[in-house]
């Protein structure tokens, strides 16, 4: 029985590797890639039904919540989307740490690049979107003051794409919204205006398909 199912499990670990692929995650700095702060940001994949699957990319402040002089709740504004897609606790201390663990995010987790960053990963082979979140907190403007803001300034923004079966040529994410100004949901909201300074902090976000 042993020999069976050791034999059932290399087949099924052989068949998963068969319907992988090699991807190349390319994000561009932008004009305001850096102001006060570097940007947080996330990229991570769901099916098409808006199911989160994993994260590729978090960096090291949104997922370690190390904000400085955060309230006891965190800063669930700053990559509101990708928060709630991922069922992250944003609460800073232990309890909440340790809650985060099992999401095992250390692996995909670095401290925000100062001039953009590109990084391989492995997907299955299917269709899914790709979505990235970013976040420059203190970039106040006209419409997104200290006062109706707080400390996030203008409200995350998201672009995202689909990567069909089968893809292989260079896949550009567009823009799709913004995350909330206060982190009270996880929805991409339509409305765009008073944004300013926050669409330029990516210049491309792209995927492509290195070949084998």
């Amino acid at each position: 029985m042993k020999k069976i199912v050791s034999a059932a499990a290399v087949l099924i670990l052989g068949t998963s590797a068969l319907f992988a692929r090699e991807v190349k995650i390319s994000v561009g700095a932008g004009e305001n890639w850096k102001g006060r702060h570097t940007p947080q940001f996330a990229v991570w994949l769901e099916d098409t039904e808006g199911n989160y699957i994993r994260t590729l990319y978090v960096t090291a402040k949104a997922s370690k919540k190390n904000w400085i002089f955060a309230p006891s709740e965190g800063r669930p504004e700053s990559l509101p989307v990708w928060y709630h897609a991922s069922k992250q606790d944003t609460r800073k201390g232990k309890e909440a740490q340790k809650a985060n663990e099992f999401l095992g995010l250390d692996a995909v987790t670095s401290a925000t690049p100062k001039g953009g960053i590109i990084f391989e990963d492995e997907i299955e082979d299917t269709s899914c979107i790709i979505k990235a979140e970013f976040n420059l907190s203190f970039d106040y403007n006209e419409f997104y003051t200290k006062k109706n803001s707080s400390d996030n300034g203008q409200p995350s923004v998201v672009y995202q794409a689909e990567l069909t079966e089968g893809e292989s040529e260079e896949v550009k994410l567009n823009f799709a919204g913004t995350g909330s100004l206060d982190g009270s949901d996880g929805q991409i909201h339509k409305d765009t205006e008073g944004l300013t300074t926050a669409t330029s902090i990516v210049k491309l976000t792209a995927v492509t398909f290195p070949k084998k």
